[in-house]
């Protein structure tokens, strides 16, 4: 997936939560909750080797089943750019790497009804790591308009060398706060997240930085 579709669904997920949270005003503290959020990532332990530092897309939906207890079902999206070194030693030109997320996320809070609200979470589930090296080419597409025709022309594009995906289980935690915004139960939040992932001989380590919305 490219970075102008996730954008693109970023953007339309961020509207759905503010229109939600519009005809939610006024209305009592819900129990379920949807959020959205992107951020910085960045990698630690040996993986740095090899990543780049990236950045971050997640979106989930939860269910609090007290004011002090609640777990989200996340899925989320990490991009990275390869290091000098790791391209040296394949001899491509160029590349990139991404990490799809599917996890459970428990959180236990100080306190859903508060303004300002402190809380610990953890992390548990699938994660699937992809990495793809490519060299610049340029391919033939089709330019003008009706009035003045149309004709070929060049365009740069990246020409994919070959590409390695390693899946596992992984898990991890970290801390994060919220806060409400209004009394229409929509929170700004913000939280990072040790996370160890089990992809292969070189575990995936980052410390996912989230900001988002939660409605």
């Amino acid at each position: 997936m490219c970075i102008r579709s996730l954008t693109k669904i970023l953007l339309a997920s961020t509207i759905l939560l503010l229109g939600l949270s519009l005809a939610a005003y006024g209305q009592d503290e819900h129990r379920l909750s949807l959020n959205i959020g992107a951020g910085y990532t960045p990698t630690v332990g040996k993986i740095s080797n090899d990543l780049q530092n990236g950045f971050n897309i997640q979106g989930g939906a939860g269910y609090a089943f007290s004011t002090h207890f609640e777990i989200d079902g996340e899925v989320g999206f990490n991009r990275f750019g390869l290091t000098n070194g790791l391209l040296a030693s394949s001899g491509a030109p160029g590349g990139n790497a991404h990490l799809w997320s599917f996890t459970a996320d428990p959180k236990i809070r100080i306190g859903r009804e508060r303004r300002v609200d402190a809380y610990l979470i953890g992390n548990v589930g699938y994660y699937r790591r992809t990495i793809t090296f490519t060299q610049p080419t340029a391919v033939p597409v089709l330019v003008g308009g009706p009035f003045f025709g149309f004709f070929p022309v060049l365009a740069p594009a990246n020409q994919v060398l070959a590409d390695y995906t390693q899946a596992g289980i992984g898990g991890g935690g970290g801390a994060g706060f919220d806060v409400k915004l209004g009394g229409g139960g929509v929170r700004f939040f913000s939280e990072a997240q040790y996370t160890l992932a089990n992809t292969g001989n070189t575990p995936t380590r980052i410390i996912p930085i989230t900001f988002g919305i939660r409605w």
